[in-house]
């Protein structure tokens, strides 16, 4: 670690009290006697997570939600800059993953848990919603050094409230006369890891456990021993979710340089620790490793050579895991179809099994879903924008089959949530959210009815004279006999495709703003496909001076039009957080698909809440949000120009859930939505 590197991060790491001993490569032990070394698969990947690093410090992430939250002391200029600043003191930062699990884009975790001192290592229980967190010594907001005028670092721990974290305290162990920081929380929450200079230990910082009282309080801490601790400097544990293998930086084992990253199994400690060597380790610094559930991916940070600043994180994946790390804990599960309604076991049904992340959104999987833009009844210049979810069989193969009595197996990960479908022709398909815990049956059931009778009606809406397709057109299906009414839109493509309920012929009307209507009969056919075609012709050929018919055409035919409102109701963002999750972030990636397909459009993006709780914490809120959302756009190359981003917080609902009045979940949840209305949309680039 450089000299600058050591004055920036004593106070964190060593407070002062051991100025330059992570550098001072000459006074490490060289002995090979208490660590045996291993052979360690390299991964075929490793790379600088330099979406995230600034110029300064970052480190120490740990996995939280869908993201990860670290540490820095680097800062962006604006909401929309890419340029930072280097800060006195280091705070907690959030990124969101992609569906790679690389990390996006950094955002501030929290204003109540970053101060104006040092904030460390954290980490959470396994339902998000306790923190425990390193930060320097402090009393009522104030720093406060022991007697020899030493600022100590403490662990603390807070709960999630509604607007932020919220009842930070201390925790028992903490103490005044020296340090303790940097824990990891087991999976079940039973143990924290820490580490500590408490008197007693082998010298230096030694690593350390508490285990949880049947009161929820937490015991006295114990030294996990000589064959894990030295007499120099052992930091940043982490547990995995296997909870049998602990990650370690160490000073005082074997290292190539600086601190070195090791792991030792729990349940065999007589084993020794294991030096991770190349590519993880390096003559510099290398320390606060995380795996993923899977053992494949993670992270770790480093200060060598090439980096994006004075210390930075770098992601990596392990198609294999790491030898000797050993697999997450999982449950044989069976699953079971029947008729719902015989009961009688059905063979051959398609299973598909899939990870749904903790907003409800399906994990890593891009094309679970669809953007649907329809126009909304009750404003003729409004339309809605929804994520709809594949039926099953367009989901691609099938991950099992049931067998001949209707079963299949599956090993689910213990604590991760699933998603199963089960299909089978003929029949609607039957899904089931389940999450593997400890002590849950290893059974479980999905019933399939019988599909409704399906009449299917396709086809596509187009101008009458250059076939320019026309999305977002009305098609009202009236049945001649009963004059049962059906109503569907064509789709960004100007396609439809629908199910009619009852056979024998329909007037069907086609309308579309400027464009004249078009009635047609047909006939829907049980078990046929019926497709047809229609084509509108505009009210005026030159609708747009200066233009000729077939540009007039196109353009009338545009799915969006200046002044045009998109309502996003159904994003979801976590009470009283702004930071961007799976919801937002899908919901955000269909605006940019059309600011890339209408590379002129220029929008006003806007952030609604509902009227629960302070209007000021909400007005402010919604502006977070959508400064946010902002950020993200134009992280996805989104021109900052061509977004005016604003938060309304509670001042416009749409409902008669104002202030006073008693309203439910969901009609308080009709006025969380986001809003983009179109300032210009220009032209369209031609898409192949």
């Amino acid at each position: 670690m450089t000299k600058k590197f050591l004055i920036l991060l004593s106070p964190l790491f060593l407070l002062l009290a051991l100025p330059g001993a992570f550098a001072q490569q000459s006074g490490k032990s060289k002995s090979k006697d208490r660590f045996r070394e291993k052979d360690v698969v390299r991964p075929p990947f490793i790379r600088n997570a330099a979406e995230i690093n600034g110029p300064g410090t970052d480190f120490s992430p740990i996995y939280h939600r869908d993201g990860i939250v670290f540490l820095s002391n680097s800062s962006r200029v604006g909401p929309a800059d890419r340029r930072y600043i280097d800060r006195p003191s280091f705070d907690m930062y959030f990124a969101l993953l992609d569906a790679n699990q690389e990390p996006m884009l950094r955002e501030a975790f929290s204003e109540e848990i970053n101060s104006k001192l040092n904030e460390g290592q954290a980490t959470f229980s396994r339902d998000g919603r306790t923190i425990y967190f390193t930060r320097n010594n402090m009393y009522k907001g104030v720093q406060k050094a022991d007697e020899s005028g030493r600022v100590r670092m403490k662990i603390y721990q807070a709960r999630l409230g509604k607007y932020d974290w919220e009842d930070v305290q201390e925790l028992p162990f903490n103490d005044n006369g020296y340090s303790c920081m940097h824990p990891s929380l087991s999976v079940d929450g039973q143990n924290l890891y820490f580490a500590s200079d408490m008197p007693g230990g082998q010298g230096g910082f030694d690593l350390y456990v508490s285990t949880r009282a049947a009161d929820g309080s937490w015991n006295t801490p114990a030294n996990l021993g000589p064959e894990i601790n030295t007499d120099k400097n052992e930091l940043f544990p982490f547990i995995t979710f296997g909870e049998k293998t602990l990650f370690f930086a160490s000073s005082g084992h074997n290292t190539l340089g600086g601190l070195d990253i090791f792991y030792a199994n729990l349940d065999n400690l007589a084993e020794g620790v294991v030096n991770l060597n190349e590519p993880f380790n390096s003559p510099t610094d290398d320390m606060g490793m995380i795996l993923n559930e899977d053992g494949t991916r993670g992270f770790f940070t480093s200060d060598r050579p090439g980096g994006h600043g004075k210390g930075d994180i770098y992601t990596f994946r392990v198609d294999n895991g790491i030898q000797g790390v050993e697999k997450p804990l999982s449950n044989r599960v069976t699953i079971v179809v029947t008729d719902g309604r015989t009961g009688q076991p059905i063979p051959r049904a398609e299973v598909r099994i899939l990870q749904s992340s903790d907003d409800g959104f399906i994990s890593a999987q891009n094309d679970f879903y669809y953007t649907e833009l329809a126009p909304t009844p009750e404003s003729p210049n409004s339309l809605s924008l929804r994520l709809v979810r594949k039926d099953a069989d367009e989901l691609g193969q099938p991950d099992n089959f049931t067998n001949a009595t209707g079963k299949a197996y599956s090993d689910f990960v213990l604590y991760r949530s699933y998603l199963i479908l089960a299909s089978f022709d003929g029949y609607q398909t039957a899904e089931r959210l389940y999450t593997m815990e400890p002590n849950k049956s290893g059974e479980l059931t999905l019933a399939l009815f019988e599909e409704a009778v399906c009449h299917r009606m396709t086809g596509m809406v187009s101008t009458d004279k250059f076939s320019t397709r026309i999305p977002n057109a009305t098609l009202i299906f009236t049945h001649k006999e009963s004059g049962k009414q059906t109503t569907a839109h064509s789709d960004l493509n100007g396609e439809y495709n629908i199910c009619l309920p009852l056979e024998g012929e329909y007037l069907l009307q086609v309308k579309r703003e400027g464009f004249r209507a078009q009635t047609i009969t047909t006939s829907a056919i049980r078990n046929k496909s019926i497709n047809n075609s229609i084509r509108l012709e505009p009210v005026e050929l030159a609708a747009v001076a200066g233009t000729d018919a077939a540009k007039s055409d196109a353009m009338l035919a545009r799915p969006l039009q200046d002044g045009y409102v998109i309502t996003m109701d159904k994003i979801n963002f976590e009470p009283g957080k702004a930071t961007l999750n799976q919801s937002a972030v899908r919901h955000l990636d269909a605006i940019v698909e059309l600011m890339q397909r209408y590379p002129e459009m220029e929008i006003d993006l806007t952030m609604h809440t509902d009227s629960r709780g302070d209007a000021k914490a909400n007005l402010d809120l919604s502006g977070e949000r959508a400064k946010n959302a902002k950020t993200y756009l134009a992280y996805k190359g989104i021109a900052a120009d061509r977004i005016n981003a604003v938060g309304k917080g509670e001042t416009q609902v749409r409902n008669r859930c104002t202030d006073g009045v008693q309203c439910t979940d969901a009609e308080h949840n009709i006025n969380n939505r986001l809003e983009v209305k179109v300032r210009k949309v220009g032209g369209a680039i031609k898409v192949p």
